[in-house]
């Protein structure tokens, strides 16, 4: 897993890459950081993504001056476990479970935000889907996961294959009552 490990680990720095020149109001950065980031997942699943054809990413713009004298620098996602399934129509998939973008907290008090599903094709690792932390509206507690997947297949996130194996990194915080079993979780 060590090869899914690092294109994850790349994925999550260029994601933040792309916020970070965003930030910095540096266009030809941006989109050049965009481009990069949309081609390491499948067409279609860019929109899932956060990533639009419109280049705000929904963040509020910051002056100039502001830029200068306060840049964002954003820091990639945690990484807190890969698990390897055998799925029926993809082959060996992973999933890695990641906090939010950009963690201001320490790996151990953030807690998992979503998890990227990765395949190869053409012998090129591409993220083919995601999932996000499901919480209720009522309260705002974590209920479960939700697909955010571009789905051209029967690919269900309740029925990814055969687990196989997880490799787990950092333990996330527990503050959601969810994430630290989840993790705990062979699945």
């Amino acid at each position: 897993m060590k090869k899914i490990k690092e294109f994850i680990e790349k994925f999550l720095a260029k994601e933040a890459e792309c916020w970070t020149n965003l930030n910095l109001n540096d266009l030809n950065a941006f989109n050049k950081s965009v481009r990069e980031f949309r081609n390491m997942a499948i067409e279609g699943v860019e929109k899932n993504l956060g990533i639009s054809e419109r280049t705000d990413f929904g963040i509020f713009k910051r002056t100039e001056k502001e830029i200068t004298e306060n840049p964002l620098i954003n820091k990639p996602r945690y990484l807190y476990k890969l698990s390897a399934y055998k799925n029926k129509i993809y082959g060996d998939i992973w999933v890695a479970y990641v906090s939010n973008t950009n963690p201001r907290r320490e790996i151990n008090k953030s807690v998992f935000f979503e998890g990227f599903i990765i395949c190869e094709i053409e012998n090129e690792l591409k993220i083919i889907g995601k999932m996000i932390i499901n919480t209720s509206r009522l309260n705002m507690v974590v209920t479960g996961w939700k697909a955010g997947i571009h789905n051209p297949s029967d690919l269900d996130i309740k029925k990814l294959g055969k687990f196989i194996e997880t490799e787990r990194y950092s333990e996330p915080g527990n503050r959601d009552n969810f994430s630290l079993e989840e993790y705990l979780k062979d699945k």
